[in-house]
């Protein structure tokens, strides 16, 4: 086996080649003077961009979740991945969705890029710190890949980060605008064109003139349910086999009928597209239930052995062990096959642990507190969230309380982080306990919440979880948290009627949640009016 076929093995050992369209890495490259670098635009269950850079017959590849900035002060979060081949560099398309990196793909930049200093790349990625030039269609000039801290010692999904050194090329204050140039360097299409298999041809760049790629180019990953070649049967959900299917995981009761594993997994199948987009870059601790919810039951946050191929592995300052991160529809049900009830993710934004992305306020009432009493709550909290220009969502726990949302964005300038925002959210409810001492209190202190609601702001912290939309509660009746529009937090709101049999029918007509994506507002600016006030 070859040098660079030895260096393939994870790549290959993830694909099928009998079922995928996918290269390989035996087709013939052409030969260049300077090693070469392609980026990959690709519209995956998250939008991110492919950074791959030709070392020793294979591209070193990266997932650079947000893209490349062109601002020396912005450091972009890239997730190194398995190396690919070469002939990976041309592919321009889509892969059908539901398959393994389904989306679209554009060729969005490339070029050849340099090492420098002493070190070979192979050294100075074993160090950790990769400083190179490109000369590419749009990106120019000196960057650097460095390895994060505690990612030292390699393994699954090692962050990095990829930052622009300071030289003629740097944009100060405009390091995203490079972005808009949003038309592929091989072919001039736009990420619509491609999806429709429009336009011209790309260009080829590593297999030579002799290459005739299609203007609709399609590739099966040889994964999932949308190719075909994949498992199927009444067991079988999105290309993953789920054993013991009729394992009642919830059972019947006076208002609910009995929910199995295989009922579950066809639950995550149904909601995960819409539960994907406040999970997905996070770390996810879960609840687990091998023998349902009279049974044992046990958090996990870590990877453990056997752990799916379709779940993501991270690793997070400060700990040496992966943690569990789901970012497809398939690694949910991968963990419903594992018996997994609850997701629970961090609250920092995607792919960056140490950026907060959203408050969770969780209003959680003494047991001699009405419902009704937890909404007029949530309405309260409401005004007061965007009195300091925040905007506010609303969800049930899936039990007797309620959590206020609300999305916000830190700037790169800002120095801000988890030490702030746990101490802006404890302002907030301090505030609103203090105007109510009646009503509400910011302590656990048993004895004193009698009649009161608990303002819990202890989930805006790094580490702290929440669960997330549309997750499943291991309680009885198989309820569900699940986001309500303003106008359902009323009077008479039942939240026992959102449960895994209930809410893909009730989801698929709600307006809950609109916005959501474009809704983060600075913490900055909420701090500042939370001062001013």
């Amino acid at each position: 086996m070859g040098k660079a076929a030895k260096k393939l093995s994870e790549y290959r050992a993830k694909r099928d080649f009998e079922k995928t369209a996918e290269p390989s890495g035996k087709a013939a490259v052409t030969t260049a003077e300077y090693p070469r670098f392609v980026i990959q635009k690709h519209d995956a269950t998250r939008l991110h961009y492919d950074l791959r850079l030709e070392v020793d017959g294979v591209f070193k590849s990266w997932a650079v979740t947000r893209g490349p900035s062109l601002d020396p002060a912005e450091k972009r979060l890239a997730v190194e991945v398995e190396d690919h081949p070469l002939d990976y560099g041309d592919f321009e398309g889509t892969i059908p969705k539901g398959e393994y990196g389904g989306g679209t793909v554009m060729l969005w930049d490339r070029g050849f890029w340099m090492p420098e200093g002493d070190a070979s790349p192979l050294q100075a990625l074993r160090d950790g710190d990769l400083k190179f030039v490109l000369a590419g269609s749009k990106l120019q000039g000196s960057w650097v890949l460095v390895r994060m801290k505690h990612d030292r010692s390699g393994g699954n999904r090692t962050n990095w980060l990829l930052i622009k050194h300071r030289d003629d090329y740097a944009k100060a204050g405009d390091g995203e605008g490079i972005l808009d140039q949003d038309r592929s360097v091989a072919s001039g299409r736009s990420m619509a064109d491609i999806a429709k298999g429009k336009g011209k041809a790309p260009k080829p760049f590593m297999l030579g003139k002799s290459a005739k790629p299609k203007s609709n180019a399609i590739w099966h990953s040889g994964s999932g349910g949308s190719s075909g070649a994949a498992a199927s049967g009444p067991n079988v959900v999105r290309g993953i086999t789920i054993s013991k299917p009729d394992k009642q995981l919830w059972p019947k009761t006076k208002a609910e009928p009995a929910q199995s594993k295989i009922d579950l997994a066809r639950y995550l199948e149904a909601v995960g597209p819409w539960m994907l987009d406040h999970i997905a870059g996070r770390p996810c601790s879960v609840i687990r239930a091998p023998d349902g919810i009279g049974g044992q039951t046990f958090f996990q946050r870590h990877a453990m052995r056997g752990t799916s191929d379709h779940v993501t592995l991270i690793k997070v300052a400060g700990d040496r062990e992966p943690y569990i991160q789901i970012d497809t529809v398939e690694g949910l049900i991968a963990m419903a096959q594992v018996a997994a009830l609850e997701f629970h993710p961090w609250n920092c934004a995607p792919d960056a642990p140490e950026q907060p992305g959203r408050f969770v306020f969780d209003l959680d009432p003494a047991p001699d507190v009405s419902f009704d009493a937890v909404v007029a709550a949530a309405n309260e909290l409401r005004a007061r969230l965007e009195a300091l220009g925040l905007v506010p969502f609303c969800k049930s726990t899936g039990g007797k309380g309620l959590h206020v949302v609300t999305p916000i964005t830190v700037g790169a300038r800002d120095k801000l982080g988890w030490n702030e925002a746990k101490t802006f959210a404890h302002a907030v409810c301090e505030a609103m306990a203090h105007d109510s001492p009646d009503r509400y209190l910011t302590t656990m202190t048993k004895t004193l919440r009698r009649g009161k609601i608990f303002l819990d702001y202890l989930r805006n912290d790094r580490t702290a979880t929440a669960v997330a939309p549309l997750s499943p509660r291991a309680r009885p009746g198989a309820p569900v948290s699940m986001p309500l529009t303003w106008a359902q937090v009323r009077k008479g709101l039942d939240p026992m009627r959102f449960t895994i049999g209930t809410v893909p029918r009730l989801l698929a007509k709600s307006k809950a949640w609109e916005g959501y994506d474009k809704a983060g507002r600075p913490l900055k600016d909420a701090i500042k009016r939370l001062v001013a006030s």
